[in-house]
């Protein structure tokens, strides 16, 4: 269809008719568009008192499009200062391949040097949290996509762990994955690892009133928007995307573009229906909110 052809002219129109600054529901994860659902405010109280207490282990799990993400840069945006942090972007890495990729980011393996051994890598790596601890600080190493860290590579993050002094954990782990990760985390290989989380925070999809409020915090956050809502929209928009973050923006996206291509303010179930029709079906399944939980552990 030709109104979903977004040229640069099309898309300050499409905003010009709608009263917006700039387009609302972005896939970009943008701190200054977090939503303060109830259970994303609680998930973020929870891993700042991880921080403050050095908690060793802080995982984050959730299905794919619920903010994970977003929240993990809200919730390293501020940090204090003692923290030094690294992220690894590569999470299937062996246990080898993990130590280097640490070293390397900290600066212990010089350039254009052949890379030493692990047991060297592991002495280095001590050196530095010793001088790391007498500044007062923490090393912090953030790992997202973790359900694509091989097991093994999983029990080697354990066993960094064990860099500690009598009173202070040296290196602090923050883990964000999909379900999958927790799956991996109850296998029996791994139970000495799963015995050091104390903080294991599970995000889940908007309830049918927060997907309504979402979608009018992002279009206020966006400009003056003159914008109406048909009948019955905000409860098919729940139905095709089950609360899920992600889901709502593609889908709000298009809707607001079907309308724009009929020069309607008023977004109705239609709109929202051709939109839909516009993706494969896969895209948005009809499933039980229940799918999208996870999987809740307690400890």
């Amino acid at each position: 269809m030709d109104f979903l052809d977004k040229s640069e002219e099309k898309i300050f129109d499409y905003l010009d008719f709608f009263g917006l600054k700039e387009t609302p529901f972005s896939l970009t994860p943008d701190p200054d568009y977090f939503f303060p659902a109830s259970n994303h405010i609680k998930v973020i109280e929870v891993f700042k008192y991880g921080f403050l207490k050095k908690e060793g282990f802080m995982i984050l799990t959730g299905e794919p499009g619920l903010g994970k993400t977003l929240l993990t840069k809200l919730v390293l945006k501020n940090l204090p200062e003692n923290y030094e942090k690294i992220s690894l972007l590569t999470p299937t890495l062996s246990p080898y391949e993990l130590i280097v990729n640490i070293s390397q980011k900290l600066g212990l393996i010089p350039e254009n040097e052949k890379i030493p051994s692990k047991e060297i890598l592991l002495n280095l790596l001590q050196k530095y949290l010793e001088n790391l601890e007498k500044e007062g600080k923490t090393l912090l190493i953030i790992i997202d996509e973790a359900q694509n860290l091989p097991l093994e590579t999983l029990e080697e993050l354990r066993l960094l762990s064990n860099f500690e002094t009598e009173k202070n954990k040296l290196i602090q782990f923050f883990l964000a994955g999909q379900p999958l990760l927790a799956e991996k985390l109850k296998s029996y290989q791994l139970y000495q690892l799963a015995q050091r989380i104390t903080i294991w925070e599970n995000l889940i999809p908007f309830d049918k009133n927060e997907t309504k409020e979402y979608v009018k915090f992002r279009l206020a956050k966006a400009g003056h928007p003159v914008i109406t809502f048909g009948r019955g929209f905000e409860k098919l928009l729940y139905k095709f995307t089950q609360g899920i973050p992600r889901l709502i923006n593609k889908l709000m996206d298009r809707t607001l573009l079907v309308a724009y291509a009929e020069r309607s303010q008023k977004v109705k179930k239609k709109h929202l229906k051709i939109a839909k029709s516009s993706f494969p079906d896969e895209v948005f399944p009809v499933k039980s909110k229940k799918k999208f939980l996870g999987i809740l552990i307690e400890w």
